[in-house]
């Protein structure tokens, strides 16, 4: 069996399995968490038998005896016994099944799900191939449960972003908005195929990349533990996958880091008047509030690679202070402008990526138009690893070309610090006729520019 064909019988494994728990009435976002939990003490009884570190389940929870019992005998077992014993552990198995409740109606599916889930030996399946397959599962559901996309970032856009920022073993990687775990995923992969699989690396340094090198924070409990199973199934059990705000003040902002890579949430408005007593600029845009996030956490020297709407880059009023914070304290090298519908079926909104670097100021920004002319992204034009190639192939030599530019920030203050590409790119005839999603956006971002003022007003007025 290929390689290739290991992973797509993987994958279709695991969606045979979900379609047992379809049976049972359960909805996309419900049967991935009950097919996470079966997988992972599958596997923890795996690791156990080969001699391989595992971590410890209670022996009433453990695999070999839920797939023993049968009938009503099994479905109250693990409803009664095996979930809540798991939830009040510590540690990453407290995690993971943390407020799980079992969503299976008969116990003839339980039954099935787990013969089914028996019939794979995990373990023996390379690392890429499973976590590829589960992944694959996370996509999907990604697409079809509503409000799940957010939460998921196309590996194409993640595996060029990572590239870029090039982290290396003993940088301190981190994701304030971790979603399924997907960046710190494939910064691993990418260390590992540095190193020489990681055979470069001694013992001590391959076990602090898996365990202590990377780290995240996700707001939503049941996407953290799909997070945290992503994870597992790549063999990493980072110490701090936490869940909470990345926004709200806490020991976490503490914290620095030498490499950010992230794609957190945008859009829609944060409640609070002042995010953060610590923020330079007061704004209710969570996209913009992660970006003064990530100022904060980098140490010197440390890089960020971000993606943000297209607003960011061009919005008035709070947007344009924090960019003359940004320039001032950062050096904004670089500027990936996305393709229309890069993050389709998730989101339509227009987005980049934003390289910046804490320490010198910015002199000179680097854009990659990556969108005129460029087919619109769906279903039947997917975004794929070919799109970043000549991206990637001259990030380090930096030549003027068809999709590179560079721009002063002299002429960048000159225009209102804004970032916008087709401020300083010279079009075709044509070429500046800019699509209906971009055009959709910058209605967005006007609209947020004068609710923001609008509010700003009414704040003032309150305090008087």
């Amino acid at each position: 069996m290929s390689r290739n064909n290991g992973k797509l019988d993987v994958e279709q494994k695991i969606w045979d399995i979900c379609g047992i728990l379809r049976e049972d009435g359960m909805h996309i976002g419900t049967y991935v968490e009950q097919v996470t939990v079966l997988l992972f003490l599958k596997m923890m009884d795996e690791r156990e038998q080969f001699g391989s570190e595992s971590i410890e389940i209670p022996e009433d929870c453990q695999w070999s005896v839920l797939k023993e019992k049968d009938g009503e005998e099994l479905l109250e077992h693990y409803n009664r016994v095996v979930l809540p014993t798991l939830g009040d552990q510590d540690g990453i198995v407290g995690d993971i099944f943390a407020r799980v409740n079992s969503q299976f109606r008969t116990p003839v599916n339980l039954r099935e799900a787990i013969r089914e889930i028996d019939e794979v030996e995990w373990s023996a399946i390379e690392v890429d191939v499973k976590g590829t397959a589960y992944e694959a599962l996370l996509q999907r559901y990604a697409e079809e449960a509503k409000g799940a996309g957010q939460y998921f970032t196309p590996r194409p856009a993640i595996k060029a972003i990572v590239k870029a920022v090039d982290p290396d073993h003993d940088d301190d990687i981190h994701d304030p908005a971790a979603g399924t775990g997907g960046f710190l995923i494939h910064a691993f992969e990418h260390i590992l195929e540095k190193t020489n699989e990681g055979l470069d690396l001694s013992r001590d340094e391959r076990r602090e990349l898996m365990t202590e090198n990377l780290s995240g924070m996700e707001l939503v409990p049941e996407t953290r533990r799909l997070g945290l199973m992503n994870l597992a199934l790549h063999d990493l059990q980072p110490q701090n996958f936490e869940v909470g705000d990345s926004l709200s003040l806490g020991p976490h902002t503490d914290e620095s880091y030498d490499v950010i890579l992230t794609n957190p949430p945008y859009g829609g408005n944060q409640k609070k008047k002042r995010a953060r007593d610590d923020f330079m600029v007061d704004t209710r845009s969570p996209e913009l509030n992660f970006v003064q996030h990530n100022m904060s956490l980098l140490k010197q020297g440390g890089e960020c690679g971000m993606v943000v709407p297209d607003g960011t880059l061009f919005q008035s009023g709070a947007a344009q202070r924090i960019r003359e914070n940004l320039f001032e304290d950062f050096n904004v090298h670089t500027v990936l402008v996305l393709p229309i519908g890069a993050f389709q079926p998730y989101t339509n909104v227009a987005t980049n990526v934003i390289f910046f670097e804490k320490g010198d100021s910015t002199e000179k920004v680097w854009f990659y138009d990556l969108r005129t002319e460029m087919e619109k992204i769906k279903k039947s034009n997917p975004l794929t690893e070919e799109h970043f190639e000549d991206f990637l192939e001259n990030f380090d030599s930096r030549e003027e070309s068809e999709h590179y530019f560079s721009v002063s920030i002299e002429e960048i203050e000159e225009n209102e610090h804004t970032l916008s590409y087709k401020q300083y790119k010279e079009f075709d005839d044509g070429d500046e006729v800019a699509p209906p999603e971009e055009l959709l956006t910058e209605l967005q971002s006007l609209q947020d520019t004068v609710r923001e003022n609008t509010e700003a007003i009414m704040d003032e007025l309150e305090d008087e």
